[in-house]
């Protein structure tokens, strides 16, 4: 028997392309089926000897969503990262171990250590931050050994957990926060009780359909009572306070003083273990005037006799932006005036909440760094209730530890957990690889990059904000070499910097080149990611999106349009691709499967996306082999749908099949085509990555050692047998494809 044969297609890549998009939406049970699907393909692969090189970056960090440590051991860290599992230090941070890297998901709410038993740690799963590139999760999870192994625990239909509380006295009673679903009602949301270790739940709180339970306190005078924050997702008006005084048996609304209404959103609560009563409530209030993303406030209220009564503690806002995507208050164990708040910034209060002052934004870097100051958006704060004065901040940037209450700050900027959107890699000797991250710019490295414990990385920023940060995107080198580099920040913001300029960006480093519209003329709409890219064929020609497809002829000091609006009047075109076979081919997708071609170099362009699913669409790709086949993938994950949309189009758009096959049900964002053996696709899905060796007909894994990660962009080197995968949490991998290049041969 071949030992490359591959498995049999399933009956659902020959359904018409419509009633794949009718069947049930996929629920937690059925994710949990796809995912032992998926350790199956990953078992019976005949790649399963494939290595992986995790090249990093680890120095720029990236989301931390939660963090804990045992009582009595300040030496054991863990850190939940928000799509990147869940790491354990036992040096203080000084190095660190992936110990949730083979589960169902990656994407972390929460991660509580047993107030009893260091050894015992639950994980509430699905990011808490709610944000466009975050994700859903499996349930709850529990280990009993310190991270070796783990177990699911259920609620596999909470879609995000925000957080999960052990009973101080009682192991076996676990209390869990669930939000639901990003979007939609349904699924599992509320308050959930267990009485015994996770084997079973009840739910004790529900509000609403559409209602979060996003804050979960408990007494620490008294466990039976706890107080659930509601942050009402449909604006019914329904967000704000309960409690429970039974362990969850009866609850009963707080309003005395509390900010009430649909104007209120998210909510969070902090509970003073040094003074019995003195509880905080932090409301986003969405009343100012205004529609921008900042027109809200984040109001400070605090109770004196367990949420009876409660007063403003100010009638200023707390000075930090609160939202849908960070929105939290503690209170440090010892001393129930001292009030922090995470928001965009770090703020600090040790009036009660009177006054608010920054936390420190000295900084010192565990690694190298070129950045000098404390990174923006604050996600979770621990405060070490056996030494007050110890607090570990998780950032968008990544880990901070102080050892003055906030004051001075380490960075522990050695977790290799960059949320890349795309890659690039030059034709170097060795290739470089280029890339933009959320919130960390965008890097470069050689290909020979390598992560190595304690030592720095040996990734260079292209860019770096004046915070230290910065989202970044399409990032690549001019192809004719001089030196000039591209790169872009979020909603189009376009930049060509000069040969030797330095990554922060002043006068003399560059051109802004984003495409304006002309006087009169309707303005022009970028997407959060926005394509650019240079053309394969052409020096010194550039491409870009808008509504409209956009063409430079000189590195982007002029643009023209070159198609009409192709996204039907919404938002803008979200990919972009060129032929690299025919120069007068260009493919657009936007909105839901809204796909357009032109054969012309955007003359005329005629719709393409009929006969498709309308669901959102993740990307277009242009074969290299075949100027007639064009590659969609689509994605509904955000809609609780992890299905996968994958099509090809072998007559330039005319019809469409599918080539979903045998892959498991889960969402995909990428298909590239191997450069050298026409046959061989790669495939990157929301768990990992496929590659298929009878052209797309079947599918086999390639995720043995890889990680669980959200594989979001990918490129193989035209000359080299390397394909390098970049992930939306845990940073870049690298693999030698010759095996399968071989496959195919033999096959």
């Amino acid at each position: 028997m071949n030992p490359f044969a591959t498995y049999g297609l399933v009956l659902l890549c020959c359904m018409p392309l419509h009633a794949r998009a009718q069947q049930p939406i996929v629920g937690g049970e059925s994710r949990l089926e796809a995912w032992e699907q998926h350790l199956q393909m990953e078992r019976e692969s005949p790649f399963s000897g494939l290595k992986w090189r995790a090249l990093g970056p680890k120095n720029c960090g990236g989301r931390i969503e939660g963090l804990d440590s045992p009582a009595g051991q300040p030496s054991v860290l863990y850190a939940g990262v928000g799509s990147g599992g869940v790491w354990k230090s036992v040096n203080g941070g000084m190095s660190w171990e992936h110990v949730f890297a083979k589960q169902s998901t990656f994407a972390i709410g929460d991660v509580t250590v047993d107030p009893q038993d260091g050894n015992t740690v639950w994980v509430g799963t699905g990011e808490a931050h709610l944000g466009g590139m975050s994700y859903d999760g499996t349930g709850v999870f529990k280990s009993s050994d310190g991270g070796k192994s783990w177990r699911n625990m259920g609620l596999q239909d909470s879609a995000r957990i925000a957080k999960v509380l052990v009973h101080p006295g009682h192991s076996e009673v676990v209390y869990v926060a669930a939000i639901g679903r990003h979007r939609g009602a349904g699924g599992e949301r509320g308050v959930y009780k267990s009485e015994d270790g996770g084997e079973s739940w009840q739910r004790s709180l529900f509000v609403g359909e559409r209602v979060a339970i996003i804050d979960l306190v408990m007494d620490p005078f008294d466990a039976e009572q706890l107080w659930a924050a509601c942050w009402d997702r449909g604006g019914g008006g329904r967000s704000g306070v309960y409690r429970t005084r039974e362990g969850g048996q009866n609850w009963e609304r707080l309003e005395n003083g509390l900010l009430t209404g649909k104007e209120v959103g998210r909510v969070a609560l902090a509970a003073a273990a040094s003074e019995e009563g003195v509880l905080y409530c932090l409301m986003v209030d969405h009343s100012p005037p205004g529609n921008g993303r900042y027109d809200v406030g984040g109001a400070l209220f605090r109770s004196e006799d367990g949420g009876d009564r409660w007063a403003r503690t100010s009638e200023d806002y707390v000075d930090t932006y609160v939202g849908w995507d960070f929105c939290d208050v503690m209170v440090s164990p010892d001393r129930a005036d001292e009030v922090y708040v995470c928001g965009m910034r770090l703020m600090c209060s040790r009036d009660g909440g009177k006054t608010f002052e920054r936390g420190g934004e000295k900084v010192f870097r565990l690694l190298d760094h070129p950045g000098k100051g404390m990174h923006l958006d604050m996600h979770d704060l621990w405060i070490d209730p056996g030494n007050p004065d110890r607090v570990l901040l998780g950032t968008d940037g990544g880990l901070y530890e102080s050892r003055d209450r906030a004051r001075t700050w380490l960075h522990l900027n050695n977790l290799p957990i960059a949320e890349f959107y795309t890659v690039y890699l030059d034709d170097a000797q060795p290739f470089r690889i280029w890339g933009g991250t959320q919130d960390n710019a965008s890097l470069v490295a050689p290909s020979t990059a390598r992560l190595v414990d304690q030592e720095s990385d040996n990734w260079r920023y292209v860019f770096l904000d004046r915070w230290d940060g910065g989202d970044g995107f399409a990032t690549f080198p001019d192809p004719n070499g001089d030196g000039t580099e591209y790169y872009e920040h979020q909603n189009g913001d376009m930049r060509r910097k000069n040969p030797g300029a330095p990554a922060r960006w002043r006068n003399g480093s560059g051109r802004r080149i984003t495409p304006r519209a002309e006087e009169g003329e309707a303005r022009l709409r970028f997407s959060w990611n926005t394509p650019l890219f240079p053309s394969v064929h052409e020096e010194g020609v550039l491409y870009c999106a808008t509504q409209y497809a956009m063409r430079s002829p000189d590195r982007g000091d002029s643009w023209e349009r070159i198609s009409d609006d192709l996204t039907g009047d919404q938002g803008a075109i979200l990919s972009l691709s060129e032929s690299p076979l025919n120069a007068q081919r260009l493919i657009s997708g936007a909105g839901r499967a809204r796909v357009f071609l032109t054969e012309d170099g955007g003359k005329t362009w005629r719709s393409a996306g009929e006969g498709l699913p309308s669901i959102p669409l993740r990307s277009v790709r242009a074969s290299s082999h075949d100027s007639d086949r064009v590659f969609v993938c689509l994605a509904n994950a955000g809609s609780g749908d992890r299905r996968n949309y994958l099509y090809q189009t072998k007559d330039y758009g005319q019809s469409w099949t599918s080539l979903a096959g045998n892959l498991p049900a889960e969402p995909v964002n990428v298909l590239i085509e191997d450069p050298v053996e026409q046959g061989i696709l790669y495939l990157g899905t929301d768990l990992g990555v496929y590659a298929s060796i009878d052209d797309g007909a079947s599918w086999l894994s390639l995720c043995n050692g890889l990680p669980t990660a959200p594989v979001v962009d990918m490129a193989a080197h035209p000359t080299e047998p390397v394909l390098v995968v970049v992930t939306h949490g845990l940073s870049a991998f690298s693999t030698d494809v010759q095996t399968i290049r071989a496959a195919r041969v033999a096959n």
